[in-house]
C-alpha cells in the first residue's frame, strides 16, 4: 500500500511541475509578446514604390515563370509515369 501512495504523489508532483513550466512559459511569452507590440521596431523597411505599369510587367513575368514550371512539371511527372509503366510492363513480359 505505501509503494502505490509513493507513486500517486509522484505522479501529482510532476503534474504540478509541468504546470507550472507552462504557466512560467505562457507568462514569458506573453511578456515578449507585450514587449514587441509596445516598443516600435528597431528596423523600418522601405520598399521602392512601383508604378502601375511597372506592376502589370511584373506581374505578367511572374505569370510566364509559373506557367512555364507547371508545364515542366507535368511533364517530368508525366514521362516518370510512363517509365514506371514500362517498368512494370517489362518485368510483366520476363516472368511470362
Amino acid at each position: 500500500m505505501h509503494g502505490s501512495f509513493g507513486a500517486l504523489t509522484t505522479l501529482i508532483k510532476k503534474q504540478e511541475a509541468a504546470k507550472n513550466r507552462k504557466a512560467s512559459l505562457k507568462y514569458e511569452l506573453q511578456k515578449r509578446r507585450e514587449s514587441l507590440l509596445h516598443s516600435k521596431p528597431e528596423q523600418e523597411l522601405e520598399f521602392p514604390e512601383i508604378s502601375k505599369t511597372e506592376m502589370k510587367i511584373l506581374k505578367e513575368e511572374i505569370r510566364k515563370k509559373y506557367k512555364a514550371a507547371r508545364i515542366k512539371n507535368i511533364a517530368v511527372n508525366f514521362f516518370l509515369i510512363i517509365f514506371v509503366l514500362l517498368i512494370f510492363y517489362l518485368i510483366g513480359s520476363i516472368r511470362k
